[in-house]
């Protein structure tokens, strides 16, 4: 059978639609059954469509990463996560059946794309292994939870916030939209390749043109066209603070899920990532911390070649027009080095300014 780039996608995306309605049937419905080999489908599928130009035209290699699934389903069959361990026998059999399919089909298909002429640059691909494993120890200690009835989550959340808060915003800005919310990992690995007409396409232009206009002063003159955080997503913070302060006081469990759910359930109604650049309140008050962040991305404008043929805020999540920022990314950015990937040259993006850059910068500086 041949293995096309868009069946490819089409079969670890219908498997993780699959796994995700197994893994709501048992964790949140009378059933309470959860096998361990589920949380591998989940993270095998997510890490294929993250990794679509390298697995597509490497079938042996995506099929050998389907083995873990399956191992890990034989391996936990008489040690379910359930309340009645006899209760799940279909859930099994359709969870063993989900690790098959994928592995038979990636064995002995082949395919006819190439290789990417530009390697994955090493650390997008850290950066994937990262979202996938926090994505499957996310659902991990949600399913715990539910089905346990304790409540590891408590601790989980709060190195989530403590991370997130207090640390990790002042050293990376907004790099919890890029590496570890579980929404962002589904957004960019399934939603970012489904095919369909949104309902909410377009936002209203009075929504879109706050990401796009002028910031006095963040970084100094250098960067003051930096984009402001758009005031609807600084507005949704007010609300959802107020509910998770009650979540803190009364540790009702719904909350988080309802939450983390909800933005999922959400977001394909909107262009891709559109909900997280102007409505998810998680990323407001970080992206405000990170405007001082130690560590950005360095848009070195003195060597852009200015060829248009990277379109880097086409593959920005953000949408970040790279060509129209002077020095360094803003607050806004996620991260996530797509910008990095696109960009056919070396040393435009990067992670240090160019020494014809600083000069640059001086010299704007000083004529200031």
């Amino acid at each position: 059978m041949n293995i096309t780039r868009e069946r490819f996608i089409a079969i670890n995306k219908y498997v993780l639609i699959v796994a995700c309605l197994i893994y709501v049937i048992g964790v949140f419905s009378p059933a309470k059954y959860l096998q361990g080999g589920l949380i591998f489908v989940l993270g095998v599928s997510l890490f294929c469509l993250l990794h679509i130009p390298y697995f597509c035209c490497r079938l042996k290699q995506a099929a050998h990463l389907w083995l873990f699934p399956l191992i890990m389903t034989i391996v936990w069959y008489r040690l379910p996560l359930a309340k009645n361990p006899e209760s799940g026998g279909a859930l099994y059999g359709i969870t063993l059946l989900l690790g098959i399919m994928p592995f038979v089909a990636f064995m002995f298909g082949r395919s006819e794309e190439k290789p990417a002429k530009k390697e994955r640059l090493p650390i997008v691909s850290f950066r994937t292994v990262v979202q996938t494993v926090l994505f499957m120890t996310w659902a991990s200690v949600t399913a715990f939870a539910f089905i346990k009835g304790t409540r590891p989550d408590l601790f989980f959340w709060a190195m989530f916030h403590v991370g997130t808060v207090a640390l990790l915003p002042f050293l990376f800005g907004r790099v919890i939209c890029g590496w570890i919310c579980p929404n962002a990992t589904m957004q960019d690995a399934l939603y970012k390749n489904m095919d369909f007409n949104r309902p909410i396409a377009n936002l209203p232009r009075a929504i879109e043109e706050q990401s796009r206009s002028c910031a006095m002063n963040i970084s100094g003159p250098i960067d003051k066209t930096a984009p402001l955080l758009p005031f609807t997503l600084l507005m949704c913070w007010f609300p959802m603070f107020f509910a998770e302060t009650v979540f803190d006081l009364t540790a009702v469990i719904w909350y988080p899920i309802a939450f983390m759910y909800g933005l999922i359930l959400l977001s394909p109604l909107f262009k891709w990532r559109k909900l997280c650049a102007n409505f998810c309140w998680l990323s407001s008050y970080r992206a405000l911390a990170g405007h001082g962040s130690l560590w950005r991305i360095r848009y070195n404008k003195s060597l852009c070649k200015q060829c248009k043929i990277c379109k880097a805020e086409e593959v920005c999540p953000f949408f970040i027009d790279i060509r129209n920022q002077d020095n360094e990314m803003p607050a806004s950015c996620c991260l996530c080095f797509s910008c990095m990937e696109a960009c056919p040259f070396d040393g435009v993006i990067s992670f240090r300014r160019a020494p014809e850059e600083k000069a640059r910068v001086k010299a704007v500086g000083r004529a200031a």
